[in-house]
């Protein structure tokens, strides 16, 4: 359950034994996840001096706990002005990599070296279902029920509100024409591996219901109805015994090259657990294991980023954001004219370049590291690897997925974010929601004729044309929400 100083995430914690075992994948030397990210961003200053000459970091690790939230969105639009972008994420990637290391009874290993031997795979278990091939997505949204035939509607629809990116719309759209004509899709014969498969972000149902061959990798088995479900078709493999990623890295490795038995894999990075720097950590290990599998083995790589982590903004969106400063009502002028939405403008930008401001303080620094290190800039690093000599030819799916109200955000102050987000034109998803529509966006990405751009689809709800600082403004939002429902209120007062 989240506590008062949790963050809204993205994803259900990976139900995980790392309480009961010492864990084996640490940060080098002991750090905080807040020094080994202030340590990379120090190293890409000193690296890219004329890049980073207008973004003064802090000169301390304590003062940095406190400023990173405005640092970093003015970091990434220096990044992104600047031509050497990719080459400051590959710096950067290459770091975390040291930082992210093996502690076992031997000492000190990086995961590269730990992934370069021979281990044992997991034990697994195989259930074929005889369901009839094909996932017939639908959902419901504001009230009405959608079915692949208006899917380019819904695209449309989600565009016009401000929501998502004109590049998820046309996904969406691409999907009902390309891909759904007869309603439904047909996955069969294609292999998804999906690390952290009962996260509650992860479609992995919906794979077996289009009749892939799927590998569950989790610390817990399927959920044991799903073998009663007559509308599963492909066939599920899971691990006898928990596939913990921090204890077992190797042997999940092991497993995967086994499961593929020599044809490529989707791969699903979807694992996801709070605290003692796990976020992080998790995040490290699945990349590792994707960067170290054959080539010719990753088909794709799957991720989802989170719209609170810095991320590059278009034309579109800035004009967006300029629509909705200038329509916005009375009392958000008000409000702004107080300082109610602290200072400056809701992007950062350098040389017409745009970050959105969507850091949020209370996420934590494992948090953010793990989504703007070992998301962002490592989806970026692993889809110009392809472009630029050719020898790559992995698809990279690092979708922005909208704020979720899943369970790790069962919690009063999350509740009351909310109800009153809705007052700033922000929206938040059910978990069934972002599953299909996250899900669709995917298999868009795996089978379109061009690659996925990373950062180019994104279901933000919102977030990235709000025309203020997020921070500021969810504060705001939860006074509203409180205020809308003061059993929330009593809800929090009584918590422990």
């Amino acid at each position: 359950m989240a506590s008062v100083g949790e963050i809204p995430q993205l994803f259900w914690p990976l139900v995980t034994s790392v309480e009961k075992v010492a864990v084996a994948v640490e940060l080098f030397e002991g750090r905080s996840a807040l020094q080994v990210l202030y340590r990379l961003l120090q190293d890409a200053v000193r690296e890219f001096p004329d890049v980073f000459g207008n973004c003064p970091l802090t000169a301390n690790e304590k003062a940095f706990r406190t400023d990173y939230p405005n640092f970093l969105p003015n970091f990434e639009a220096a990044r992104l002005a600047s031509p050497a972008r990719i080459a400051i994420a590959r710096s950067m990637v290459a770091g975390l990599g040291e930082q992210v290391v093996w502690q076992g009874s031997a000492g000190v290993r990086l995961l590269s070296e730990l992934l370069s031997g021979l281990s044992q795979p997991l034990t697994l278990e195989t259930r074929q279902f005889g369901g009839s091939v094909g996932w017939q997505p639908n959902l419901v949204y504001h009230g009405e029920r959608w079915t692949p035939k208006r899917f380019s509607e819904l695209g449309a629809k989600l565009v016009e509100l401000g929501t998502a990116t004109q590049e998820a719309g046309d996904a969406l759209g691409w999907v009902s024409r390309e891909l759904l004509a007869t309603g439904q899709l047909d996955l069969a014969g294609r292999k998804i591996a999906v690390l952290g498969g009962g996260a509650e972000m992860a479609p992995t149902k919906f794979w077996l219901e289009a009749g892939a061959d799927v590998l569950w990798l989790d610390t817990v088995p399927p959920p044991s109805e799903w073998f009663e479900d007559s509308d599963l078709s492909g066939s599920l493999s899971w691990s006898t015994e928990p596939a913990d990623l921090l204890t077992k890295p190797n042997e999940i490795f092991a497993t995967l090259l086994t499961f593929a038995g020599g044809h490529p894999l989707d791969v699903g990075l979807y694992a996801y657990a709070p605290g003692q720097a796990r976020e992080l950590r998790l995040t490290s290990v699945m990349n590792a294991i994707v960067t170290a599998l054959p080539r010719d083995l990753v088909s794709s790589v799957t991720m989802l980023v989170s719209p609170t982590t810095p991320t590059g903004l278009s034309t579109r969106d800035v004009r967006v954001i300029d629509e909705r400063l200038e329509n916005r009502p009375a009392w958000q002028s008000v409000a702004h004219r107080v300082g109610a939405f602290g200072r400056g403008s809701s992007t950062a930008q350098v040389d017409g370049s745009h970050a959105s401001k969507s850091v949020v303080g209370i996420q934590g620094a494992s948090y953010q590291a793990a989504q703007y290190l070992g998301k962002t800039l490592t989806a970026e690093v692993w889809s110009q690897a392809g472009i630029e000599d050719g020898s790559w030819s992995m698809r990279v799916s690092a979708n922005t997925a909208a704020i979720t109200r899943t369970r790790s955000l069962a919690h009063p102050v999350f509740a009351a974010a909310f109800g009153g987000a809705a007052a700033f034109g922000v929206e938040t998803l059910t978990p069934r929601q972002s599953r299909r529509l996250n899900g669709l966006l995917v298999v868009h990405d795996w089978m379109q004729p061009e690659h996925p751009v990373p950062g180019k689809v994104r279901l933000h709800g919102g977030i990235h044309t709000l025309p203020y600082p997020l921070e500021p403004a969810l504060r705001l939002a939860a006074a509203i929400g409180f205020a809308r429902s003061p059993r929330l209120l009593r809800g929090l007062l009584t918590r422990h």
